[in-house]
């Protein structure tokens, strides 16, 4: 048996061009899981309606990011390829693999969900070509949801029947439950974290019904806080106040979505009180694995706007793990060796 490991990522427009923006999100939102639901009239409604207007929305977003931090490529696609390929040269070194903790993977490779290249079909054909009869598949979401880690996982099924690929699928989903993911996140605030600042540990937020209807993605949130905040108590000690507070952000707009409707409290609420109470604010949000337009705009440009607009004096954005070489270390020593690939 030969074996593969295929990590997954949502991705993101391939170009800072209007026509690869509507692509993108013609594909992610036309995804069922990110609604939750299978509508006929939604993708017309999309189609049609949305995205002739909505690409440039985003786009004016994009252009908006690149200019600011000169990017040349979508962050996205940069920090998740730096992680793939720092993984690969951990993994080759890696004592838990030559101790025969973790499998002895012969390629360690990434695709995308929407958007951006390589797709997951075309990465099973690389597979395929190199020899590889078994492909572990690990989304890179921290907490488990039916909008990320079930879609995900959905995607590689139906991309395998496509390409026809005739080994082995087996997939584990989420990874926030280890030690390794809280300590490294928690190390990452350490860095930058005043003593007086309020924590605000933000995830990305979902609709309530899915919580309802059994989603397990509001209890991995809350245990990703509680264990981030023990975490950053023994690494910090004195230097974090341990104010801190669980919030869901990407529902933007104060008063705009019905109460109820969108798991809360958010983001952009809970940092207008803290603007107008003066109080120093950092945002760290470890529902994701690589910066994107959701940290990067989101937080620095959009919701901190509203933040000094009520009277904050200092927004700290505590940057997502990305290729920082501890939590390389981490995932490949501890992480991988611990998953369960069913």
């Amino acid at each position: 048996m030969t074996t593969g490991l295929l990590l997954v990522q949502l991705g993101s427009p391939a170009s800072l061009d209007a026509n690869d923006i509507e692509v993108y999100l013609h594909q992610f939102l036309g995804d069922w899981h990110t609604t939750g639901k299978k509508s006929l009239f939604w993708q017309i409604l999309l189609k049609y309606v949305i995205l002739p207007k909505g690409k440039f929305t985003s786009l004016n977003k994009y252009k908006a990011m690149f200019d600011k931090h000169n990017f040349s490529e979508m962050p996205l696609v940069t920090y998740s390829e730096e992680f793939v390929n720092a993984v690969r040269k951990e993994f080759v070194s890696s004592q838990a693999r030559a101790q025969g903790k973790v499998t002895d993977y012969a390629s360690i490779r990434l695709a995308y969900q929407f958007g951006c290249k390589p797709s997951i079909g075309e990465t099973l054909k690389q597979f395929e070509a190199e020899g590889i009869d078994t492909v572990h598949v690990l989304p890179l979401y921290p907490q488990r949801a039916g909008v990320t880690t079930d879609a995900a996982t959905d995607n590689v099924t139906s991309a395998t029947k496509a390409v026809n690929f005739k080994g082995n699928i087996l997939f584990a989903a989420g990874f926030c439950q280890y030690d390794a993911w809280n300590r490294e996140v928690a190390k990452s605030i350490c860095e930058k974290i005043e003593e007086d600042d309020v924590l605000l540990i933000s995830f990305h937020a979902i609709q309530s019904w899915r919580v309802k209807k059994g989603d397990p993605y509001r209890d991995d949130c809350e245990q990703s806080f509680k264990g981030i905040c023990q975490s950053l108590t023994e690494i910090a000690g004195s230097k974090f106040s341990g104010e801190a507070h669980l919030v869901y952000q990407s529902k933007y707009k104060p008063g705009k979505l019905p109460s109820g409707k969108w798991l809360g409290p958010s983001l952009v609420e809970t940092l207008q009180k803290l603007g107008q109470q003066k109080k120093p604010v950092t945002v760290v949000s470890p529902v994701f694995t690589a910066d994107n337009l959701e940290t990067i705009y989101e937080i620095d440009d959009e919701v901190s706007e509203v933040y000094y607009k009520a009277g904050g004096t200092r927004l700290t954005r505590i940057p997502c793990l990305n290729n920082r070489p501890s939590w390389i270390t981490a995932f490949v020593e501890e992480i991988l060796p611990a998953l369960k690939f069913v």
